[in-house]
Parts: C-alpha cells; sequence; structure tokens
C-alpha cells in the first residue's frame, strides 16, 4: 500500500523529501542525545562517532562516489554485473573495515583514556558497520534511479532510529551504548528490507576486476582526499577534546547540530547533483557543466544563507530554545558555524564538478594542503587560543579547500573543450 501511494506521487522530489527526512532525524538525535547525556557526555559520544564518521568517509570515497558517477553510464544490460561488482566490493570492505575500527578504538582507549571509549567499542563498531552498509544501499537505490525505495529503506533506519530513542528517554536511563546499539539495531533492518529490494545482480569476476580498477581511477585521490579531510577538520576536534576537554566538543557539536539543518539541501543535492552533473559533462561538456552547477548553488543559497544569517544574528535565542539554558555561553561557536556554512556552500558545487570530470586530483591537493595546516596549527590554536582559535583553524582549512578547487576549475576551463570521462581518470 505505502508502494503504490509513492508511486502515484512519482512526481514528487523523493531525493530532498529523504534528506529532510535524514536531516531531520538527526537533528532530533542530536538534541536528545545533548539534552540527556549532558554536555560532556555528548562531548565523548561525539569523539567517538567521529570513528563512525571516517569509516563512512572511506566508504563513500572508494565505493559509493565511484558508483554514483560510473553507475548512470552503464548500458542497460550492462547494469546488473556491474552493481553486482560493486556490491562485493562494498561487502569485502565492510568487513575489513570492522577489523580495522575494533583495532582503533582499542588504541584509542589506551591512548585517551580520559575520553571513557572502552565501554563503546562493541556497540561502535557494530554500528558503524550497520550504518555504512546502509549508506550503501540507499545510495545504490538513488544511483539506480529508485528514490522511493531510497526513501522507504530511509524511513525504516532514521525514524525508527529516532522512535526508539525517544521511548528509551522516558523509559530508561539513555547511555552512549544503548545509542549506539539502537543506531546498529534500526540499520539492520533497513538492510535487511534493502537486499529484499534489490534486483537481480551477478558476479563475474572479469567485470569485477575491471570495475575495481575503473573505480580505484576515479577513487584513489578521492579516497586519499577522504583521510585528509578527516584529518584537516577533525585534528582541531580532537585537539579541542585534548586541551579543552569532552564539553568544549560536545559544545561545537551542538553548535554546528544547529546549522547543521542546511544538510538537508547540502546532502539532498549530494544525493542527486553528482549524477546529473557526470550526465551533464558527457553529453554538453564543460559547458554543459558549468550552467547546470551555477544554476544549482544560485537555488541552494537562496535556501542555505537566511538561515545561516539567522543563527549568525540570534546564536544565544538558538541554543537555548533548542538545548537549554546552559548552552547558551556558546552562542560564539553558532556563529562561527554560520560563517564556515557559507565557505562549505561555495565549496559544494566546485568538487561536484571536479568528480564529473572523474578529476579528483585537485581535491586531493587541496586536502593535503588543509591537512599540513591542521597538524601544525590544531594544537597551538586549542592551546593558546581556545575554542575561538579551534574554530578559526577549521574556517582557514575550508577557505584553503575553497580556493584550490576554485583554481583548478578556472585553469580547466581556460584549456577545455571536451574530453571523454576515461581520459580525465588516467
Amino acid at each position: 500500500m505505502v508502494v503504490d501511494w509513492l508511486r502515484r506521487h512519482s512526481h514528487v522530489n523523493w531525493a530532498l523529501a529523504d534528506q529532510v527526512m535524514v536531516s531531520g532525524s538527526n537533528f532530533l538525535t542530536g538534541i536528545l542525545l545533548a539534552r540527556y547525556l549532558g554536555l560532556e557526555a555528548f562531548g565523548v559520544f561525539t569523539l567517538a562517532w567521529m570513528a563512525v564518521l571516517f569509516v563512512n568517509s572511506i566508504q563513500f570515497s572508494l565505493i559509493s562516489s565511484p558508483m554514483m558517477s560510473i553507475g548512470p553510464k552503464q548500458a542497460e544490460d550492462k547494469q546488473p554485473a556491474y552493481y553486482g561488482a560493486v556490491l562485493l566490493q562494498q561487502l569485502i570492505f565492510s568487513m575489513f573495515s570492522a577489523a580495522l575500527m575494533l583495532m582503533g578504538i582499542a588504541a584509542s582507549a589506551r591512548l585517551f583514556p580520559e575520553w571513557g571509549v572502552e565501554p563503546l567499542i562493541w556497540p561502535l563498531v557494530a554500528a558503524s558497520l550497520a550504518f555504512q552498509v546502509q549508506d550503501f544501499i540507499r545510495r545504490y537505490f538513488f544511483t539506480c534511479g529508485r528514490s522511493t525505495v531510497a526513501f522507504i529503506n530511509d524511513a525504516v533506519s532514521y525514524l525508527g532510529q529516532i522512535a526508539v530513542l525517544a521511548w528509551l528517554v522516558f523509559e530508561t536511563t539513555l547511555t552512549s551504548a544503548i545509542a549506539l546499539w539502537t543506531i546498529a539495531a534500526t540499520s539492520v533492518l533497513a538492510i535487511i528490507l534493502g537486499f529484499s529490494s534489490f534486483e537481480s545482480l551477478r558476479v563475474d569476476r572479469t567485470i569485477f576486476r575491471q570495475t575495481l580498477q575503473r573505480h580505484w581511477v576515479f577513487s584513489k585521490w578521492l579516497t586519499a582526499s577522504a583521510l585528509l579531510q578527516w584529518a584537516s577538520g577533525n585534528l582541531f576536534i580532537v585537539a579541542a577534546g585534548s586541551v579543552l576537554g569532552a564539553a568544549a566538543v560536545g559544545a561545537m557539536k551542538a553548535a554546528q547540530n544547529i546549522v547543521g539543518v542546511t544538510h538537508i539541501l547540502f546532502q539532498g543535492l549530494e544525493n542527486i547533483v553528482p549524477i546529473q552533473a557526470s550526465r551533464h559533462f558527457s553529453s554538453g561538456g564543460m559547458a554543459s557543466l558549468t550552467r547546470y552547477l551555477r544554476k544549482v548553488t544560485i537555488a541552494a543559497a537562496i535556501f542555505v544563507i537566511p538561515l545561516l544569517v539567522l543563527a549568525l544574528v540570534f546564536p544565544a535565542f538558538w541554543l537555548e530554545l533548542v538545548y537549554g539554558a546552559e548552552y547558551a555561553e556558546y552562542a560564539f561557536v553558532l556563529q562561527w558555524y554560520a560563517v564556515i556554512y557559507v565557505v562549505m556552500l561555495i565549496v559544494m558545487p566546485l568538487r561536484i564538478a571536479l568528480r564529473a570530470q572523474e578529476n579528483t586530483r585537485p581535491i586531493f591537493q587541496a586536502y593535503l594542503a588543509m591537512s599540513i595546516f591542521s597538524v601544525v596549527c590544531a594544537l597551538p590554536a586549542a592551546t593558546y587560543l581556545g575554542l575561538h582559535g579551534v574554530l578559526a583553524g577549521i574556517l582557514v582549512t575550508y577557505m584553503l579547500l575553497m580556493t584550490i578547487t576554485w583554481r583548478s576549475l578556472l585553469a580547466a576551463s581556460g584549456r577545455f573543450e571536451y574530453r571523454s570521462p576515461a581520459d580525465l581518470g588516467r
């Protein structure tokens, strides 16, 4: 019945509706955890969840991003073998990453015992494994044009997550471990539903090897960039946790969660724009790609900028309204994030343009510069300038990313007529 209703309303942009649901669920989850775990415990949860986001960023760069750009170019008769090869790649990666995460969290518990992450080892590994597989499934459905199926799958995972957490808040004492097990459980339910909705796929050894090679050409710089991106952005957060304490990290995450409402648009566009950008570039070259991304950016700015202005002008009001009076003293953190997200808005189409060209090396170069800056400046910034220094450092890293990717695209537009995606990947 639900599927029939969705089909009758297929004109709706389900990709954007899906992201409204996902971002809304994440927003509400953040509120629940911040309110009922407390500022310091919420900071510990945030530090632990960074490990999940790290694995997910590698998975996206290595598997999902190539799939979303290369998948739409496959002939219909070649799609079952291609997507079968990508699914096998995902399953292999999942097992490997779970083992690495187990070792990594154990090492973190020994290196930073004050964070108190040791009791979270197993729930964190389970949440990471289930979260990344469910994320792959949703992006597979979007790539195949089955956005209604992706919407249903995310509804099971994310609405189920927020419903269970809300129930737990009133029925028991909510802890970080319980929250992680909840995320893992609802993700597993969505995975089961997703696998039951897969179309006929097949695994061919030759196609798997060819797909692996093409994905590597596409993703080698993007994956390296993801490693550097995690280091560049999160080193400042780790420095804040080490020098200023977990409460500082909790305040940063709480403030980011408010401007994170704009993720409704950012992530919705990440589901559909790379696919459309790839098609524009494949059919019309750089000129068509530029026109398309210019329209997308203007439309996004109309939605995002007013929200960021409200956060910039009334930061204490929003923090107290959402989290309570104890968070109001961190109003300046929300103001910093409002400025940071303006730069993120500008960066989004620049990265998509480079990915559509299968030319991801400039992204790697940008993240290399960001990482070097973070390694040099994160600890001194936290030590001598406090939270202001940490947030200023994060802003500078995004400005470096914006500058380097912009210069790369300007250089390309000056000499670019048309090259095939295969040539650009070499």
